[in-house]
């Protein structure tokens, strides 16, 4: 690609002689001070940027939807003709009539909506460049954009992820010297731990859509749901050698995708394609990036009517302001904006242009949804049984998603599968079941959600491929054949009872991952916590291994404050707080026993910084610092030989590291956990430790193919087929049963099966030393849904998903599969709960 187009200097003397012909607006260069494209532009500028062009312009409006971990500002700007303007509100509710969202008949002619995403990935750092010129081009008077302006409403969101941007952008800036080095070579293009690509807890919010657990991806998506765009557009960018790409999307496409979002796809793509044809810029499409995986900002929105797309164009966070392609071209922030801003206008384009066909059949795909929903189910059953608060955690979630769902007004029989188990048959819907209907106006959303199985045209895929609702959250629950009738939704959950005037103790459940969150706060308030490690009963009540427990003993400095303090708590955290008269129970081990231990706040510390996985210590991270709110010390890894390790209780390892496991770190290590310490190893932190001198944990072998075998596949085998060679022996990520020991501390709060999301052919041992319990294992014919390569599935079926080994005074706690990944999968939560809080105390 040439250093700079004639197009692309067309482009920006278009933009900046527009913007002279007018007193008030001026284009990006003119604002910011500095060329487009010759720097990278601070947040706040491109805040500022998008402000100034609402104060000058009757097109644009900007509306903040919400602030970043670190304070900067989320924003969108709307643009369209100046008589839509007028009526914003107006479009937006007609636009919600049309997707059955919203009652009433329509107040004017729709225009069509579409949404542009920039900089969802903060060292992809061009596309917020490119918002500001795109918003230029779309406000400039006589321009060709007027037209299209008049039958569609753009939204503009300049940077998703603000906080990743700056962390990168800033650091290029102090890294530049007055000129660019184009050389891979030079420090510029060395982008340092962590990276700019996620957010503040290094989440990246390219997979965040469906499970909205950052502060960045709720707030957008409420803004989101209010519009329900027609099309919408998520810029990214890849390796600095790669041509554009643009949509149609590779296979798999998932099944819920409809003939007319194809279409779509076809004809943007294929006016993308006439103006890249038209200036001779390299692209493809129908590679790489399939749309299967809800999270994304392509599939996600598909599955809610939109036709969704992700663009890629070379860069990201080794490009800088110009780096040296292999074909001997200088690739220059310049090139990458311009081909972002033309991409961008081309969409809205082929859209305005088809804006009557667009906006009917958005309404008929939300009129299908209704009368013929996908998917072989009619409703999902999530029976009101299902342990603590996890059935009140997922409709948060519904209601965060926008699916209908409402109460079984009555009993009955329905033919469907179990989830639990996996059978089919007919099951029991109880009155008071939460149901969720296949036919809504999300009718599409709900049934990649809740479907059991994933169809696939393809199996090599961009990402998991198994993430059904009820096994995240671990519920009890049917997908039913049949229509379950269903009212609003109600619930009533058990109140706090005290059974003395001054209780003896008292017992709150451990049956949620919420309920960390509550210990936490109890913790952190200096109460004197116990637990139970056997089930017990009292007052006709029964309470599981466990059970919170906070006797009057050991929290004589609270006094008189002791129950109101305790109650607040209970109330802040939906927590239900009985009071026992007595420690003499019913059946079962006294309160006063050595079953009911004494839980020690632990002091827990965990390895960061370069060397270690971002997202693997970031979510650890978030999981501390936003979920339960529980102090975390994070190192720097590489000064792990000098750490007081007998400062701390439990030691997290999320990810192999070096300093940790080398010949000095490990004996470092194993002669704290002898001497008491808690090794919580999880992920790669956990299958680095496989082999290791003092480690029960092991790998089960590879079985050894007969070389006649290999000689008639090597014979065989086809270039063209090489990338499907790892097919057999992959598992990109599949959901798989595990049969639980809940007896052991790891396994409180669970029943006899739960299920792990499992990525990779990872596939420890059975661990059969004395000190060690095999707390967690994968089930013979585990896999409960996704895809996984018969090579992998063999070796994962009958492994290790969780357990402890205890060494001297200690523990380690081997969680083979990440407990937290993406913040997601909820029932990791407790699992990883009961590691840091339980095990070994």
């Amino acid at each position: 690609m040439p250093s700079r187009t004639l197009s692309a200097l067309a482009l920006l003397f278009f933009l900046s002689f527009s913007a002279s012909a007018q007193n008030t607006l001026q284009d990006p260069s003119s604002y910011l001070g500095y060329e487009l494209g010759s720097k990278f532009s601070r947040h706040a500028d491109v805040v500022g940027y998008f402000e100034h062009v609402a104060e000058s312009s009757d097109r644009v409006q900007i509306e903040h939807y919400g602030k970043t971990n670190e304070g900067r500002p989320l924003m969108v700007a709307f643009v369209s003709s100046p008589e839509n303007m007028t009526r914003l509100d107006e479009i937006r509710n007609d636009n919600l009539r049309l997707a059955g969202l919203e009652d009433g008949k329509l107040k004017g002619d729709p225009p069509t909506i579409v949404w542009l995403s920039y900089n969802v990935h903060g060292n992809e750092s061009n596309s917020t460049e490119a918002s500001m010129s795109t918003l230029f081009a779309l406000v400039n008077p006589g321009a060709e954009s007027s037209a299209w302006l008049e039958n569609t409403v753009v939204v503009l969101d300049p940077a998703i992820n603000p906080d990743g941007r700056d962390r990168y952008a800033n650091w290029y800036n102090m890294m530049v010297g007055m000129e660019m080095n184009v050389s891979k070579d030079a420090v510029e293009h060395a982008e340092p731990w962590p990276g700019g690509r996620t957010n503040h807890y290094y989440f990246d919010l390219n997979r965040d859509w469906s499970w909205q657990t950052q502060v960045e991806t709720r707030q957008r998506m409420q803004l989101y749901k209010k519009w329900m765009p027609h099309v919408h557009v998520d810029f990214h960018e890849q390796g600095i050698n790669s041509p554009y790409y643009f949509a149609p999307a590779a296979e798999p496409v998932h099944e819920n995708v409809t003939a007319w979002q194809r279409e779509l796809e076809e004809i943007i793509g294929r006016n993308n394609a006439r103006h890249f044809d038209r200036e001779g810029w390299l692209y493809f499409t129908k590679q790489s990036f399939d749309i299967l995986y809800p999270g994304y900002g392509d599939s996600y929105p598909m599955f809610n009517g939109a036709v969704g797309m992700t663009y890629e164009q070379a860069g990201g966070g080794g490009a800088g302001l110009g780096v040296l392609t292999v074909e001997g071209d200088t690739l220059t922030l310049l090139d990458r904006l311009t081909h972002h801003t033309a991409a961008g206008l081309s969409t809205i384009e082929a859209t305005s242009l088809h804006q009557e066909k667009v906006v009917s059949e958005f309404r008929t795909y939300f009129e299908q949804a209704i009368s013929n929903p996908p998917g072989q189910y009619k409703a999902y059953v999530i029976h009101k049984d299902s342990p603590g608060d996890r059935v009140a955690a997922l409709t948060a979630h519904l209601d965060d998603l926008g699916l209908d769902y409402g109460r079984a007004t009555s009993g009955s029989r329905v033919q469907g599968l179990n989830y639990r188990t996996s059978a089919t048959g007919r099951f029991q819907v109880q009155e008071g079941d939460l149901v969720i209907p296949a036919s809504q106006p999300r009718a599409v959303l709900a049934n990649v959600l809740f479907s059991p199985q994933t169809a696939m045209t393809d199996s090599l895929t961009y990402d998991i491929t198994a993430w059904a609702l009820p096994w995240v959250y671990d519920v009890n629950a049917l997908a039913s054949n049949q229509d379950v009738e269903f009212g609003p939704w109600s619930t009533t959950k058990a109140e706090s009872k005290n059974h003395a005037e001054a209780p003896y103790a008292y017992v709150s459940s451990w049956d949620d991952a919420g309920d960390a969150a509550f210990l936490s706060a109890l913790l952190k308030a200096g109460f004197k916590v116990r637990f139970a490690s056997k089930p017990f009963s009292l007052h006709g009540s029964q309470f599981a291994a466990g059970s919170l427990i906070i006797t009057r003993t050991n929290n004589e400095k609270k006094g008189a404050s002791l129950h109101t303090e305790l109650a607040e708590l209970a109330g802040t955290y939906n927590q239900v707080v009985t009071g026992l008269a007595t420690g003499f129970v019913d059946s079962g081990s006294d309160l006063g026993s050595s079953d009911v231990r004494f839980l020690d706040a632990p002091r827990v510390a965990m390895p960061f910084g370069a060397g270690t996985s971002s997202s693997a210590v970031g979510q650890v991270w978030h999981w501390f610092d936003q979920i339960i709110d529980y102090p975390l010390t994070r190192f720097p890894v590489e000064r792990f030989s000098s750490l007081e390790l007998d400062k701390y209780d439990v030691l997290v390892l999320p990810t192999a590291a070096t300093p940790i496991l080398n010949e000095a770190g490990l004996k470092k290590l194993s002669s704290w956990i002898r001497s008491g310490g808690r090794l919580v190893a999880t992920g790669s932190g956990a299958s680095a430790l496989a082999g290791k001198t003092g480690f029960d944990l092991t790998m089960k072998p590879s079985k050894k193919v007969p070389d006649t075998t290999a000689v008639a596949v090597a014979r065989n085998k086809r270039y063209e087929d090489r990338s499907r060679d790892r097919a057999p022996s992959s598992n990109p990520g599949a959901i798989y049963r595990v049969d639980v020991d809940s007896s052991h501390p790891l396994g409180f709060g669970f029943g006899d099966t739960s299920f792990v999301l499992r990525m990779g052919s990872t596939k420890p041992a059975i661990m059969k030393g004395s000190n060690s319990w095999n707390v967690g294992v994968v089930t013979d014919g585990g896999r409960v849904s996704g895809h996984t390569g018969f090579k992998a599935e063999q070796q994962i079926e009958e492994s290790l998903a969780f357990g402890e080994q205890s060494i001297g005074s200690g523990s380690v706690i081997y969680l083979m599969d990440n407990p937290l990944y993406r913040g997601f999968w909820t029932s990791g939560r407790m699992l990883f709960a009961n590691a840091v809080f339980f095990v070994g105390q």
